[in-house]
């Protein structure tokens, strides 16, 4: 898959470029991951179909849990 320039914009700050994400082992050698990121933000993402903001795709987009601390009484 090649980045779509004319088409991607990022659901997060808009950059119209991704890249595959890349990783050096400890041999030195490169792993191309199955992973995305976008070029401006970095924000990764498993699709980029989904990730394109004009993409009709659903993003698959998963909040966070929200965790609720209860104030301690003295």
């Amino acid at each position: 898959m090649s980045p779509d320039c004319a088409s991607w914009k990022c659901r997060c700050c808009g950059f119209d470029r991704w890249h595959n994400v890349t990783v050096k082992r400890r041999n030195g050698a490169l792993y191309e991951t199955s992973f995305y990121a976008c070029s401006g933000c970095s924000v990764m993402f498993l699709n980029p179909n989904q990730f394109n903001v004009h993409s009709t795709s659903a993003p698959n987009v998963e909040l966070p849990k929200v965790v609720r601390i209860r104030a301690v009484k003295s």
